[in-house]
């Protein structure tokens, strides 16, 4: 079942320079599963997740919405008042989706339980760890029971420990109510563990699919080459049958067999051989976008 689905989705900030494309004829459907945003500064997987939350108006396309109970959000900063303690931020905020004062106390209970904070209820935010206050926020976000949860760089700033923390809670949530959750993120790690991910690059989708599947893409092994001869790897890769992708002195071949490793020409700084991962997924795409040059 479609929870939401765009079509054809552009947008576009005019400035001082001329025109810049945000969005270019996006379209995806979402589920309830959870899809990760990938994709470089600039993608557009902010201005996907102001479409989806309602907040940016797209200049062409469709934005279907289908699901119950609302819609929850977590930005890049917090969006909690710290002089507030967590009780009255939750508060605050139920009040402001129109919830009743009963269902208020039995969803602030339930949510604060799950992200281990019912210690901390009575705290001001401005005093709790960054990574506690971004768990604050996101039962701000989750205290209605939305049908959809968007974050958008959720972890920013945070610790590899409050980071595993969040998302271990995060991910306990989402199994048991079944909401769909998208999220944006620079971090391929994070994107590894959706069930989904989509890589955006200069406004526009390229590429999208469960991460097993776009990583078995590159194949079995993926060669990493730094040189100062872009251009003679780049026609040694083509000799011997294997699509590359090249950006500033750096080349990605995939699909290459393990003795091809230390046959590169030119002037090699650097070899690497390995099984292709989510990053090298997201180099792949981001840089046949940008570079044109993918063979």
């Amino acid at each position: 079942m479609k929870v939401v689905e765009v079509d054809q989705l552009r947008v576009v900030y005019p400035n001082k320079d001329g025109n810049r494309v945000a969005l270019d004829g996006v379209s995806m459907g979402i589920g309830q599963e959870s899809v990760a945003l990938l994709g470089p500064n600039g993608a557009g997987k902010s201005t996907l997740m102001g479409v989806l939350a309602g907040t940016i108006a797209a200049d062409e396309g469709t934005v279907e919405r289908t699901y119950t109970n609302g819609l929850g959000v977590v930005f890049q900063t917090v969006a909690i008042d710290e002089l507030l303690t967590v009780k009255e931020n939750l508060q605050l905020a139920g009040a402001l989706h129109g919830m009743k004062r009963d269902s208020i106390g039995s969803a602030m209970e339930s949510v604060v339980t799950k992200l281990d904070l019912t210690d901390r209820l009575n705290q001001q935010v401005r005093h709790l760890s960054g990574g506690l206050k971004r768990r604050a926020d996101l039962a701000r976000a989750l205290l209605p029971g939305p049908g959809l949860l968007l974050l958008d760089e959720p972890t920013s700033g945070l610790d590899v420990e409050a980071r595993a923390s969040l998302w271990g809670a995060l991910d306990s949530i989402r199994n048991e109510s079944g909401m769909a959750v998208v999220f944006a993120t620079h971090l391929t790690e994070e994107a590894a563990k959706a069930d989904r991910v989509v890589v955006l690059a200069e406004g526009k989708i390229v590429a999208d699919g469960p991460p097993k599947e776009l990583i078995e893409q590159l194949g079995a092994f993926v060669l990493r080459v730094r040189t100062q001869d872009v251009g003679a790897v780049e026609q040694w890769g083509k000799e011997i049958g294997c699509p590359l992708v090249s950006r500033g002195n750096e080349v990605l071949i995939s699909h290459v067999q393990p003795e091809y490793a230390g046959r590169c020409p030119g002037n090699v700084e650097s070899v690497t051989l390995a099984a292709p991962t989510l990053e090298d997924v997201y180099l792949w795409h981001a840089r046949s976008s940008f570079s044109g040059d993918e063979s």
